[in-house]
């Protein structure tokens, strides 16, 4: 079986692609993979091996305004459909799922243009604009949010959940995970903040100025803080200044880890950080990026709250330019000081294994389902369009 799967570059998408196509290769062992997509696309390596290949586009995200960058979003598309139509037409799929961004327009133009079927997955409680297109061609939509189905009026919508890799689906391992990471006490209160794969600097710099606070509670809290590459320096100095038990990286692989060990996270509300704390039961602390698209992270927070194992903040620009997040330091503080009673009520309305264990294998099935013996394209094309694989 060969498979196109489209995505765009960073964690969001490229983990519940993984996941997915780590299912298939489980159930197919001879399966075969195509990864189209964004410039920053990380596969390699990844378990694959020579059963998969990477092509990067370049296609970048359409731009929200009228302006010079206008042009050079339909250069890079016009380049991505040219690329995409003759990888796809000498891959041959069998079927093809994208996981948004408008890296995957072109990849699941051309296969849906060459008879493959198509399907396509939204992480996010509001649907970007390539999903939202790219469902109009679509043999299936399929979701993570339950309320996410309603922008797809008229299609073949199935709530499937986010995928996940699969060290989710394992249970806590709290004095494990502590046991891993460097300095830290299995008898303390553990706070995570994470920004997602490229950090967040207003976390960064809004925690930053909550540690004299933490300074003061140094026996009773201690702090995991992912930072991003970029900010990664100054952070660490902040930390080091001071007499506070902390793990501060620009980036970890061990995520499952990290959500064990921890008892309170403070997080953006991308789709697939808002599945990981639904998954692991944490309670946690979200700041939407206020300029997602269509204020998708605030609505995928709310989700979290409606359901009582979140608190969600806002974040503002003071004048000056610098980010602020109202209330931060007052709701931090609200949370670990009442002996971890609030702790437990959040963590009661978010039980473990809340999540959808089960999204990859679903979309896994569905992918069987729908996918063809061959694609379409007849022997002649594929002679005049085909490009060594």
């Amino acid at each position: 079986m060969r498979v196109l799967i489209a995505s765009g570059g960073t964690g969001g998408h490229v983990f519940p692609a993984l996941s997915v196509a780590e299912e298939i290769k489980q159930q197919r062992p001879s399966a075969r993979f195509l990864f189209l997509g964004a410039k920053k696309l990380a596969i390699e390596g990844l378990c694959f091996g020579e059963d998969a290949r990477v092509v990067r586009l370049p296609a970048v995200g359409m731009p929200r305004r009228i302006s010079t960058d206008v042009a050079s979003f339909v250069f890079r598309l016009i380049g991505s459909f040219d690329v995409s139509f003759r990888v796809v037409a000498n891959f041959r799929p069998h079927v093809a799922i994208g996981f948004g961004n408008f890296s995957s327009v072109a990849p699941l133009f051309a296969a849906r243009l060459l008879g493959v079927p198509v399907a396509i997955h939204e992480a996010n409680a509001v649907p970007g604009k390539a999903n939202l297109l790219l469902s109009r061609l679509s043999s299936a939509v399929l979701v993570n949010f339950p309320g996410s189905a309603a922008h797809f009026p008229n299609r073949n919508v199935e709530v499937v959940g986010m995928p996940l890799r699969k060290e989710f689906m394992q249970p806590r391992d709290r004095l494990g995970a502590l046991a891993q990471i460097q300095k830290l006490s299995s008898t303390i209160l553990t706070l995570l903040v994470v920004g997602g794969s490229q950090g967040a600097r207003a976390l960064n710099r809004e925690v930053c100025n909550t540690l004299p606070i933490l300074q003061k509670r140094a026996g009773e809290v201690q702090v995991i803080h992912l930072t991003g590459a970029a900010d990664y320096p100054w952070v660490r100095r902040r930390y080091e200044a001071l007499p506070l038990r902390a793990y501060v990286a620009p980036f970890e692989s061990r995520m499952k880890t990290l959500y064990d060990a921890a008892d309170l996270v403070v997080a953006r509300s991308g789709a697939s950080t808002v599945a990981e704390i639904t998954q692991t039961g944490k309670p946690a602390i979200l700041v939407p990026f206020p300029y997602a698209a269509s204020g998708h992270q605030d609505q995928n927070a709310r989700y979290l709250e409606a359901k009582g194992g979140a608190v969600v903040l806002e974040q503002l620009t003071a004048s000056r330019g610098q980010a602020t997040i109202p209330g931060f330091g007052e709701t931090l503080c609200q949370l670990i000081a009442d002996g971890g009673h609030a702790l437990s009520v959040m963590e009661a309305n978010n039980p473990a294994g809340g999540g959808n264990g089960n999204a990859a294998k679903k979309i896994a099935d569905i992918l069987f389902r729908i996918a063809r013996p061959e694609s379409l394209l007849c022997s002649d094309m594929r002679r005049r369009v085909a490009v060594p694989l």
